[in-house]
């Protein structure tokens, strides 16, 4: 399937997904138990499009917890990051995204620790699909930090078509995060766990 028609097919699926507010909220301490999470200073966050994961909560925890918190807006067709806080004003962008007002002197250029990043569909490889403006594939060629992509589990497909400008996350966490981790060891790697697993108990019973 081309990009086109997958991202047509992901949208559709997104805006057919129930619960999406409690779905969210799980995702969402998936995250603050993440050790990458916990160990960083400054994150980079965002403000949900319509269907997507609403990570509001992780904006608000991560500022009580006295982390330095930057939001996107789009600039001159690029993302910039701006440093937020709880009295900063949003407004309401081409795309409908609530985008922190500019405001030179909040403009962050440093470090980033962790970025999350939403996206209309991964793959079990951590690729991403996304409304194909290229924002974050931009951004982060150019930035070395922790990046995990966020969706409900319903957007998770075995493969997704990817050329070399798509950058690839780290971790991706959805609503059923922990239930497919399995998936990610190789036949060969849960064979030879097996074949371990029953020496020690034959040893142990002898």
């Amino acid at each position: 399937m081309d990009k086109k028609s997958l991202r047509k097919e992901l949208i559709e699926i997104r805006k057919n997904i129930d619960n999406k507010k409690n779905k969210s909220t799980i995702i969402v301490n998936k995250i603050i138990k993440l050790k990458d999470y916990r160990n960083a200073n400054v994150v980079a966050l965002y403000k949900a499009l319509r269907d997507e994961v609403d990570i509001d909560y992780l904006i608000n925890y991560s500022l009580n917890c006295g982390k330095i918190v930057i939001l996107p807006r789009v600039k001159d067709n690029n993302l910039i990051f701006i440093k937020v806080d709880k009295d900063t004003i949003y407004e309401k962008s081409s795309m409908s995204i609530q985008e922190p007002i500019y405001d030179k002197e909040k403009v962050y250029n440093g470090n980033i620790d962790l970025i999350i990043v939403p996206g209309l569909g991964f793959d079990n490889d951590y690729n991403r699909i996304g409304y194909g403006k290229g924002y974050y594939d931009r951004f982060l060629r150019n930035n070395d930090v922790m990046k995990i992509g966020v969706c409900f589990s319903k957007q998770i497909r075995k493969s997704i078509p990817v050329n070399k400008k798509d950058i690839t996350m780290d971790l991706v966490i959805h609503d059923k995060y922990n239930d497919d981790w399995w998936k990610k060891i190789s036949t060969v790697n849960a064979n030879f766990l097996i074949t371990i697993n029953y020496y020690v108990v034959c040893f142990t019973l002898n």
